[in-house]
């Protein structure tokens, strides 16, 4: 569908960790949207628009959306958005963004790689595909800093029991006990050259991942990449 403006109610407020929030929020009746879109927040700061991107974290199938959105100490927008609390109202526009599965990755093993709230889009994609009762191979491979900001950890071992051809990984980078890593390690264990790459999070994450995979022999064609900065 086209995007379209529209206010919002917020219906629950939800701390994943000390600095993400889930944002549930109602939408209009005629509000569609493909996995991995976002919508994007409209404010008014200090008599400024401020329009902030967000991607949908929660499945089509739901008559509310969810967002995972990290309050940034220091950004414009942060404080304004910490301070939403249930029932409020809001205005954003919607759905965007084209970082969707594409035709060819339906018949295609699936690996998702995020780093922080880029796991949002792909809870979205993964919960919508085992749905569908899709059959093929879904890998989920996530970085984070420490053992508390890791995000829906609960609700993707929940879906590995229920789902055979579902695998979640995650790795810290600075863990309390054992030796640290980042999500590219978890990347070379995970090479295959009939899979398709899903990818996001920040710019230089994405940009490195991007690179080991061509450089392992992965086609370009069969990487796809969102980048948050």
């Amino acid at each position: 569908m086209q995007a379209i403006k529209f206010t919002s109610i917020i219906q629950n407020v939800i701390p994943l960790c000390h600095d993400v929030k889930q944002v549930t929020l109602s939408i209009p009746p005629n509000f569609t949207f493909t996995p991995g879109q976002f919508v994007s927040l409209l404010l008014d700061i200090d008599g400024k628009r401020v329009v902030r991107p967000f991607s949908i974290a929660s499945k089509p199938s739901q008559s509310s959306i969810e967002l995972c959105i990290k309050i940034v100490q220091g950004g414009k927008a942060s404080p304004t958005i910490n301070n939403l609390k249930k029932g409020n109202s809001i205005t954003f526009l919607g759905p965007g963004g084209h970082f969707v599965i594409i035709e060819q990755s339906q018949k295609n093993p699936l690996i998702f790689i995020s780093t922080g709230t880029g796991i949002a889009p792909f809870r979205s994609m993964i919960y919508n595909l085992l749905e569908k009762n899709f059959s093929k191979k879904i890998t989920l491979l996530t970085g984070y800093r420490f053992e508390e900001n890791c995000l829906y950890e609960d609700e993707f071992h929940e879906l590995e029991k229920k789902y055979k051809n579902f695998i979640y990984k995650r790795i810290l980078s600075r863990p309390k006990k054992g030796s640290g890593g980042h999500v590219q390690e978890l990347v070379k264990k995970h090479i295959n050259q009939d899979t398709d790459y899903y990818i996001c999070g920040l710019k230089a994450m994405v940009n490195e991942v991007k690179d080991l995979l061509l450089k392992e022999g992965v086609l370009m064609k069969n990487i796809f990449f969102e980048k948050y900065d």
